[in-house]
């Protein structure tokens, strides 16, 4: 098991788009392409901000749209080196709970 706190990169990728139900085939870099993973940001009303005290980091928690489908989960706060990873990770954790197979 793997702390979906510490997912990153393809992998993070990975189980975004098996959130999405995405082929896993597919060019998708939710977490490193603003054109990808933006509008899953907006759609599930994730909020994402800069930590100043904490060197660069992100903190990012689903508080939107996320907690309203069956099997969201509310208030999952994760942390990430770029808005991005941090969102992603966010949504992931929102979907599947803080840890997946991975």
């Amino acid at each position: 098991m793997t702390k979906t706190s510490a997912l990153s990169g393809a992998l993070l990728d990975y189980w975004v788009a098996k959130a999405e139900n995405r082929p896993s085939e597919t060019e998708f870099a939710p977490s490193s392409n603003w054109g990808h993973g933006g509008p899953i940001l907006e759609r599930e009303g994730i909020h994402v901000a800069p930590m100043p005290a904490r060197n660069g980091t992100w903190c990012a928690i689903s508080l939107g749209k996320l907690q309203e489908r069956p099997g969201g989960i509310r208030g999952t706060w994760v942390e990430g080196p770029t808005l991005l990873v941090a969102g992603m990770r966010a949504y992931v954790a929102a979907k599947f709970g803080p840890t997946v197979d991975a």
